[in-house]
């Protein structure tokens, strides 16, 4: 007799700043809604962002044993180059140091932060979704919906469908997917107190008042996929060792100190050609980045390769000889570096944010100190210079990818929280109707 699955008959619906197909946050998506509904006889709706301003109705699809039904909410307009360029201004530095030691201090939020949260209303945002709270109240009406799940929270947009779960009944449970430290932000940490479970993709630096609510659910890739096997050759394969820098290609990324790592190699005489695998978020740093290139004597060793589809980039990782995410920004459990490990090529990385809880360190791949550009140099030469090194590395970075990454893995992760999370709610409101 077959099993009945944890979440079979139940309807999860999920709200995202993602798009119908794009980006790491939609493959993500995708990758978790395919492997739950392979196990699941259940539905899941998806409230996504579009950029078509007149949205399509919502659409239905068979998907394994369940339904997948896309909820297209149209995007508050948002000017994309002014809020990178401001990013990286030092003003905008300043206020987030301001806003990390005053607003969010502990001390101020006894006194007065928890208060004013509390009574706060928040106001849309450009990037936010337009009606979010009305396409939730408008599947609140016509289904019988067990959970709902935030994937982006602490905008006006997620507050509104907060406050329609509320009001339906309907449990709430947030996920984060980058740092653990965005738990500390007014705004999320109110959604935070809302919430009936809340839950990340790293164990690290998970802030106090939280460390007795929150689950670990790891990230998860298709580990099938992802398998060198189904690698194709290069077309034009650089000729000498790769060094692939699979990300969106701004400051924060680390790309410069790839450069600076890359230079010091050649001057021992160890030649490599080093390729950035991303889109281009800042006009500014690629100026800079390739000034830089060109200074250092480089150009002819540098590839930039743009935005790959997943297919492209599966085969760059099996072509090449190192993975590095010398990263600046406080990740939450980056996918590259567990793409990479899957295809049995070992990863170098600043343990920044939840990096570290995706590499094995000196087993999978190497994690280092933040900014430490001569660790990266040191350990780059070694990789490049013990082919036996490598071949361990990636068999282990293969053998921990299906252990604990595979969509199998994560499925299982996801369909325990929500079950967790409906069945408390059920006993908390049955203990209120009873008390």
């Amino acid at each position: 007799m077959e099993k009945t699955s944890l979440l079979d008959g139940t309807a999860i619906l999920r709200f995202a700043h993602a798009f119908e197909s794009g980006g790491g946050t939609e493959r993500y998506l995708d990758d978790l809604d395919r492997a739950l509904l392979t196990r699941n006889s259940a539905t899941i709706l998806r409230l996504h962002l579009t950029r078509n301003p007149s949205p399509d109705d919502p659409t239905e699809e068979p998907v394994g044993k369940g339904t997948l039904v896309h909820v297209p909410l149209p995007v508050l307009p948002m000017n994309d180059s002014a809020a990178i360029a401001d990013e990286h201004s030092l003003r905008f530095r300043f206020k987030q140091k301001a806003r990390n030691w005053v607003l969010y201090n502990s001390l101020v939020w006894k006194m007065v932060g928890a208060h004013w949260v509390s009574g706060h209303r928040l106001t849309p945002q450009p990037g936010q979704a337009i009606g979010a709270g009305a396409a939730a109240a408008a599947v609140f009406r016509t289904r019988r919906i067990d959970l709902v799940i935030l994937h982006f929270f602490g905008g006006a947009d997620a507050e509104s469908v907060i406050v329609e779960a509320q009001k339906a009944d309907v449990p709430v449970a947030l996920l984060n997917h980058y740092s653990n430290d965005r738990f500390s932000h007014l705004a999320i940490r109110k959604h935070a107190m809302l919430a009936d479970g809340v839950a990340g993709v790293n164990s690290l630096d998970v802030p106090l008042y939280l460390r007795d609510l929150f689950t670990n659910l790891a990230d998860g890739i298709d580990t099938e996929f992802f398998r060198r096997a189904h690698a194709r050759p290069l077309p034009n394969a650089p000729a000498y060792p790769i060094i692939l820098l699979p990300a969106r290609v701004i400051r924060e990324k680390g790309q410069m100190d790839l450069v600076h790592a890359a230079t010091t190699l050649r001057q021992i005489g160890l030649a490599c050609c080093i390729v950035f695998a991303g889109r281009f978020d800042s006009s500014g740093f690629v100026d800079d980045l390739r000034q830089k290139i060109t200074r250092v004597g480089l150009t002819d060793s540098v590839r930039f390769l743009g935005a790959l589809s997943v297919e492209e980039l599966r085969d760059w990782y099996a072509a090449s000889t190192v993975v590095v995410l010398p990263t600046y920004h406080h990740e939450g459990l980056p996918r590259v570096i567990l793409e990479a490990q899957a295809m049995e090529t070992p990863v170098i990385a600043y343990s920044t944010g939840g990096v570290a809880d995706g590499i094995v360190s000196g087993t999978t791949g190497f994690l280092l100190p933040t900014g430490d550009i001569a660790g990266l140099t040191s350990r780059l030469r070694e990789l490049l210079s013990s082919p036996s090194l490598r071949a361990s590395m990636g068999t282990c970075g293969r053998e921990a990818a299906e252990t604990r990454f595979s969509l199998f893995a994560l499925a299982d992760r996801h369909e325990r929280f929500y079950a967790q999370v409906i069945a408390d709610f059920k006993a908390g409101r049955t203990k209120s109707c009873t008390s």
